[in-house]
C-alpha cells in the first residue's frame, strides 16, 4: 500500500508522528517543543521506560519535506545539531529518534546518527516514510488517530467488500472536510470511547463539528472490520441492525433535531436494551445531540436499562476545543482554497479569530471559502462580527447570490429532510422555484454543481446520489432571506424548520402589525399537513393559541383530534401561559365542546376559591373560557368566601399547610390584596389590621429559620479574563500566505 505522506502537510504530519510515536514507539508524548518557524521542524518531548526498568527523556523530531519523493540528508538538519546538543547537556536527548516523510538510505542513516550522537545524544535512529507507510498498513487504530491519511491512501488495500464502498462513500460526502479535519482532544477522546466501551455521545451547538467527527468515526469503525454503517434517525430505524454482526450505528439528533422531542425519548426507553444488545454484539454506536437537548433528555433515560449512559467518558464535548486546535482549522482551511492574495489579507486578523470562544469549525470552513469571501470586507469588526453572528453572515452570502444559485439552494431548502435526488427531475418542489425564482431547471442544475462542496454538498445514498446542504445552519439561513419577502414566503412555509415557522409566523390578517410573517389562507393546507407530527409541546400551544384565526384551527382541529383531547384532560388553571392560550382560543371561536368549557370553568372556579388564588380576577386569557353569566357568579362566590368577613379571614389560613410557610402567607397576602383593589374595597380598616397580622406572622415564621449559610462569593470571582492569542496559535499562520 502507498500513501503519499507530502500531502498531509506538516502540522498534519507532526499528529502522525506524535501518534507513531505514542502507539509505536510506546513513547508517550509529554511536551511539544515549538520552534521559531511555527513549528515546521518541531519536536516533543517523550518519556521511554527501558528494558532495565529506568525511565529515560526521548526527543522526537519531526522533519517534513513538502516534495513528494524527497530524500532526507544530513544537511536537512544541520540547524538541528547545537539543539540536540543542548538537550542532551539538559538531560532531555538520551534517546534522539528522527521521523521523516521523506526517504532515508541506509548511508544517510548512518551519517545523521553519526552527527546526532557526536554533539552528546547517546542513541539515535530515524524512521523514514516507508516505515511510517508500513506501520500505518498494518495498524488501525494509528490510522484512526490520523484519519487524513485515509485521504491519501487507497481504501481497496485495507477495506474490501461492502465496507470499502460505504467507506467511499463517505469520504466522497466529507468533500473538503478530511483535508482539513484536526484531531483534537473531543476526537481522540471519542475514538478511545468508542474502542473501549462501543458506545460515545457526541455533544456540541450547531457547526460544531459533531457530524464531521462522527462520519469520521465510521470510516475508522469500516476500517476496524465493521461490515457496514447505518446512519439512522429515531428509534424506530434500530430494525435495520443485523445481531450477530459487527457494525457502526449512527444516530444523528438522537433526542430531537432543535428541541427535545419526549416522544422520541419514550421510544429510546423502550429500545435500550436492543442497544445494549447491539453494542454487547460488537457493534459500535454513536449519538449525536446538541447540548441544550442532551440536558433537557438526561433526567428522563432510564440508565438502568444502559448502564454506559451513566459513564461520563463516553460523552465527548465536541464544542471545547483549545486555541491551537482552533488555530489549526482556521489555517487549514484558509491555506487550502483562497487565493494567495485573500490569505495575505486574512492573516493579520486569524490568530484573534481562533481564540474567539464564539469561533466554531463552520466558522473556519467558511472563511476558507472563496465564494463566502467574495465580497468580503476585510476589517477587526467586520471578521469578528461573522464569527459571533455566523447565520447573519451566511444570510448575507445568500443574498449576493445569482438568481440560479438561490434557487439551488432554495430547492434544497424544499427538500431539506430527504435531499434532492441527481440527476434533478420534475417535481412539484421544482416547478414552484423556477416559477418563483424565475429560472430554468437546466441553469438551476448547473448552479448546484457549481455550489459543490460550498453551499452544496453531493452525497451518496444506496439508492442514489442525493444533493444536500453543506451545512444545516444555511437552511436558517435562508429562511430568513425567504421570510423576509411576501412574494417568497411560499417557499418559507414550505422548507423552513417547523419551530421557527412556529416562532415566526402568524395564521390571521394582523400579523404584520404584530412583526410576523403572516401565512396566507391558501397556504395553511400546507402547514397543517406539517404540523400532523409535531409535538404538542409549548411552541406549538403557543402558536395556536395566540396567533392563529378560526379557520386555521378548524382545519388543524381535523387533522389533530388530538388537541381536544388534551383540552378535555388537563386544568386549565394549573396550565402554563401556552396552555392557556390554546384552551381559550378554543373556547372563544366556540371550538371547544360545551361540557369541555364548562368543566373548565368548574375548575378554574374551584381552584380559585378554594386556594385563595384572586388571578383569575384579572386574568384576561382565562377569563375568555367564561360566559358573562359564569363571570359574575364566579366573581360573586369568590367575595363572598374570602371577603365578606375580614376579620376571620386569619383564622382560616390556619386550615392550609406548606413546606414553605413563609411563602405561603405571602402569596395569601398578595392574593388578597389583588381582590381587594379589583373588588375596589379601598380605605378599609380592616384589611389593614388583617395585612398587619399576616406580616407579624411572616416574621415570626422568619425568625425560626436557620440563618442561610454565608457565600464567599465576591464579585470579581465573575469577572472576565481577557483571553489573548497563545504563541503557539500565533505562529500557525506564520506561512498561511506563503
Amino acid at each position: 500500500m502507498s500513501y503519499d505522506l507530502s500531502q498531509l502537510g506538516w502540522k498534519a504530519f507532526q499528529d502522525l508522528a506524535a501518534a507513531v510515536v505514542a502507539e509505536v514507539l510506546k513513547r508517550p508524548v509529554q511536551t511539544f517543543l515549538g520552534s521559531n518557524d511555527g513549528g515546521r521542524d518541531a519536536a516533543f518531548l517523550g518519556r521511554w521506560e527501558g528494558p532495565d526498568g529506568t525511565t529515560t527523556k526521548s526527543t522526537i523530531q519531526c522533519k517534513f519535506l513538502g516534495k513528494p519523493g524527497a530524500n532526507l540528508s544530513l544537511s536537512d538538519l544541520k540547524d538541528e545539531l547545537p539543539k540536540a546538543g543542548k538537550l542532551a547537556a539538559d538531560g532531555l536527548a538520551d534517546d534522539y529518534i528522527i521521523l521523516t516523510n521523506a526517504g532515508v538510505s541506509g548511508e544517510t542513516d548512518a551519517q545523521i546518527c553519526s552527527a546526532i550522537e557526536g554533539v552528546g545524544v547517546k542513541k539515535c535512529r530515524t524512521f523514514g516514510g516507508t516505515w511510517i507507510v508500513q506501520q500505518l498498513t498494518e495498524n488501525t487504530r494509528l490510522r484512526m488517530l490520523v484519519p487524513r491519511v485515509y485521504g491519501i491512501g487507497d481504501l481497496s488495500h485495507i477495506i474490501t467488500g461492502h465496507g470499502y464502498k460505504q467507506a467511499k462513500a463517505i469520504l466522497e460526502s466529507m468533500g473538503s472536510d478530511l483535508s482539513c479535519f484536526v484531531p483534537t482532544d473531543a476526537y481522540r477522546s471519542a475514538v478511545k470511547a468508542l474502542q473501549d466501551h462501543g458506545f460515545v455521545i457526541l455533544l456540541g451547538d450547531p457547526a460544531s463539528g459533531k457530524s464531521t467527527i462522527a462520519a469520521i468515526l465510521a470510516l475508522g469503525a469500516i476500517d476496524d472490520g465493521c461490515l457496514g454503517a447505518l446512519k439512522i434517525n429515531s428509534p424506530d430505524q434500530l430494525n435495520l441492525w443485523h445481531p450477530g454482526e459487527k457494525q457502526f450505528l449512527w444516530v444523528d439528533d438522537a433526542f430531537g433535531p432543535n428541541h427535545f422531542d419526549a416522544a422520541r425519548m419514550s421510544r429510546w426507553n423502550a429500545e435500550l436494551g436492543t442497544l445494549r444488545a447491539a453494542v454487547e454484539g460488537g457493534a459500535r454506536i454513536v449519538f449525536t445531540s446538541r447540548n441544550y437537548i442532551w440536558e433537557a433528555a438526561k433526567p428522563h433515560l432510564k440508565t438502568s436499562s444502559f448502564s454506559l449512559l451513566k459513564e461520563s467518558q463516553v460523552v465527548v464535548n465536541v464544542h471545547a476545543l483549545s486555541d491551537e486546535e482552533r488555530a489549526q482549522m482556521l489555517y487549514n482551511h484558509v491555506r487550502r482554497a483562497q487565493p494567495q492574495k485573500m490569505r495575505h489579507r486574512l492573516k493579520p486578523f486569524l490568530p484573534a479569530i481562533a481564540v474567539n470562544k464564539a469561533f466554531l469549525p463552520e466558522t473556519a470552513r467558511r472563511l476558507g471559502d472563496p465564494l463566502f469571501t467574495k465580497n468580503l470586507i476585510v476589517s477587526e469588526e467586520r471578521l469578528m462580527r461573522l464569527v459571533e453572528h455566523p447565520v447573519e453572515f451566511l444570510t448575507e452570502v445568500l443574498a449576493q447570490l445569482d438568481d440560479s444559485s438561490r434557487a439551488a439552494v432554495a430547492l434544497i431548502f424544499l427538500n431539506s429532510q430527504t435531499g434532492v435526488p441527481s440527476p434533478i427531475a420534475a417535481t412539484p418542489a421544482l416547478d414552484m422555484v423556477t416559477r418563483l425564482m424565475g429560472v430554468k431547471s437546466a441553469e438551476l442544475a448547473r448552479a448546484m454543481q457549481h455550489l459543490n462542496d460550498s453551499l452544496t454538498r453531493l452525497v451518496s445514498e444506496d439508492d442514489g446520489n442525493r444533493w444536500v446542504f453543506r451545512h444545516a445552519t444555511v437552511t436558517d439561513a435562508f429562511s430568513t432571506l425567504v421570510a423576509a419577502s411576501p412574494e417568497l414566503v411560499e417557499l418559507y412555509a414550505h422548507g423552513a424548520k417547523l419551530d421557527r415557522l412556529l416562532d415566526e409566523v402568524a395564521c390571521r390578517p394582523k400579523a404584520a402589525e404584530e412583526g410576523r410573517i403572516r401565512i396566507p389562507p391558501a397556504l395553511y393546507p400546507r402547514l397543517v399537513e406539517r404540523l400532523k407530527a409535531c409535538p404538542l409541546d409549548e411552541s406549538l400551544k403557543s402558536f395556536l393559541g395566540a396567533r392563529c384565526e378560526k379557520a386555521f384551527l378548524v382545519l388543524l382541529l381535523e387533522a389533530r383530534p388530538d388537541i381536544l383531547g388534551w383540552a378535555a384532560e388537563v386544568q386549565a388553571s394549573g396550565q402554563a401561559l401556552s396552555g392557556k392560550l390554546l384552551i381559550a382560543a378554543l373556547a372563544s371561536w366556540d371550538l371547544l365542546p360545551e361540557e369541555v368549557r364548562q368543566s373548565k370553568v368548574a375548575d378554574i372556579r374551584k381552584h380559585s376559591i378554594t386556594w385563595l388564588d384572586a388571578r383569575p380576577l384579572t386574568d384576561k386569557i382565562l377569563r375568555q373560557i367564561f360566559n358573562e353569566a359564569e363571570f359574575e357568579d364566579y366573581t360573586k362566590a369568590f367575595r363572598t368566601k374570602w371577603l365578606s368577613d375580614i376579620p376571620s379571614v386569619f383564622s382560616e389560613f390556619g386550615g392550609y399547610s406548606s413546606d414553605d410557610e413563609v411563602g405561603m402567607y405571602i402569596e395569601f397576602k398578595e392574593n388578597l390584596q389583588a381582590a381587594q383593589a379589583y373588588f375596589e374595597l379601598h380605605c378599609d380598616e380592616a384589611f389593614d389590621e388583617l395585612y398587619a397580622e399576616i406580616d407579624a406572622h411572616i416574621e415570626e415564621l422568619e425568625a425560626q429559620q436557620p440563618s442561610p449559610d454565608s457565600s464567599a462569593w465576591s464579585p470579581s470571582s465573575m469577572e472576565k479574563s481577557k483571553v489573548l492569542p497563545s504563541d503557539t496559535a500565533g505562529l500557525i499562520f506564520h506561512d498561511v500566505d506563503t
